[in-house]
């Protein structure tokens, strides 16, 4: 059902951009990074905040419980989605895509690395050399073992990309 509400998604920000509500730049830029990073972190803080007002409200029973009935979480995992998750994650994106005109190739690679860490949020193991796993830049991102301690302990590590708001906002767990 996600991937069906994924593409329901990707069909309406098409149809927005048909009819000129979302722009999206074609020329290869400089701008392709800033587009980049600039979707990476808007779209990790949006998430936070949604994953974490889930946690903390009855939405957790309602919605989010089904997600983490894995406690030992699969690649798989990833798609096993609330209907209502999986359209307000799509709906935020939309949303962001409205607000702002954005690289094709910025978006591309958000959308490449947003599955990526997805999967690697579920992959179970690490799959980098422990001296990487060490380095400060990798702290700073969201690791299998950080999203696999959330699905053990689902008050802390909501971030999805990054550690930066369980940091800001006091709900890392150390």
């Amino acid at each position: 059902m996600t991937n069906v509400l994924n593409t329901v998604v990707t069909y309406a920000g098409f149809w927005l951009w048909k009819d000129g509500l979302i722009v999206i730049r074609v020329e290869p830029s400089w701008k392709i990074l800033t587009d980049f990073l600039l979707l990476f972190f808007s779209m990790d803080f949006l998430m936070y905040l949604f994953h974490f007002l889930i946690h903390k409200t009855m939405l957790y029973q309602l919605i989010h419980r089904l997600h983490h009935e894995a406690t030992d979480p699969k690649p798989m995992d990833l798609f096993i989605l609330h209907p209502v998750e999986t359209l307000s994650f799509g709906g935020m994106w939309l949303v962001l895509l409205l607000l702002l005109p954005f690289n094709w190739y910025a978006i591309l690679i958000y959308l490449t690395v947003n599955l990526v860490f997805g999967l690697i949020g579920h992959l179970g193991m690490e799959p980098l050399p422990i001296r990487w796993q060490d380095s400060w830049v990798m702290r700073g991102l969201g690791s299998s073992t950080f999203h696999h301690d959330h699905h053990r302990d689902v008050d802390h590590n909501f971030g999805f990309y990054t550690t930066i708001w369980d940091i800001l906002f006091g709900t890392l767990r150390k």
